[in-house]
């Protein structure tokens, strides 16, 4: 799916947006969880083009996209996960 989110509400939630939120657009990978990922899969989402990663927010866009709804998605980042140098 490559329209999940609304271009539209996308420009004007980054304009509204206050500095200080540091808000900005980015690549959102949905997995299946309910744990944290691994150092492993850590490199291979990051490898992939992922800047954030959750266990929500996908399947609800895509139920949202099927109903023919606007959607916007917003994450906040809680757990960065610096990766420890490669061996």
């Amino acid at each position: 799916m490559l329209d999940a989110y609304d271009p539209e509400l996308r420009r004007l939630a980054l304009e509204m947006a206050p500095p200080e939120l540091r808000a900005r657009e980015g690549v959102y990978v949905g997995v299946g969880g309910p744990s944290y990922e691994t150092v492993a899969e850590c490199r291979f989402l990051q490898r992939i083009g992922a800047d954030a990663v959750g266990m929500s927010t996908v399947s609800e866009a895509v139920a949202a996209r099927h109903c023919g709804l606007r959607v916007l998605g917003l994450s906040l980042i809680t757990n960065a996960t610096p990766l420890p140098p490669e061996a």
